[in-house]
């Protein structure tokens, strides 16, 4: 790989990272919304959707803690020209390709859950 696909693809990860990251903290944000709102909501109907998004939030902070850990590793492996870092698991290194396609269906399902959340939130 060349340097300059190297320095690229280091950014893209970083913007990554990024939005991981800021994600997890609209994640904790709706979450405490979340809870704002199990304190008015007492029917049945409304505590099986409140278990139902406390659920999601769990899932996709752990999708997303798993993510950020794996563009770290992936840029190491970057950074090392292509040699594989040390790792503290057994999960291989994703190449670049298989991060833009965790990336997307990262976003996809954080957009769908924000949006459901919103729709929710917006009954309250």
């Amino acid at each position: 790989m060349e340097v300059s696909a190297q320095t690229s693809d280091l950014e893209q990860i970083s913007s990554w990272k990024d939005e991981v990251n800021s994600t997890r903290e609209s994640i904790r944000s709706m979450r405490s919304h979340l809870e704002q709102l199990s304190i008015s909501k007492t029917d049945d109907e409304s505590l099986a959707q409140i278990e139902h998004f406390q659920n999601q939030f769990i899932c996709q902070e752990e999708k997303a803690d798993e993510l950020r850990h794996d563009l770290k590793q992936s840029a190491k492996k970057i950074s090392n020209n292509g040699q594989p870092p040390i790792l503290h698991d057994d999960r291989p290194v994703d190449d670049f390709d298989v991060l833009q396609d965790r990336m997307h269906t990262f976003r996809k399902l954080y957009n769908e859950l924000r949006d459901e959340f919103k729709a929710f939130s917006a009954f309250s």
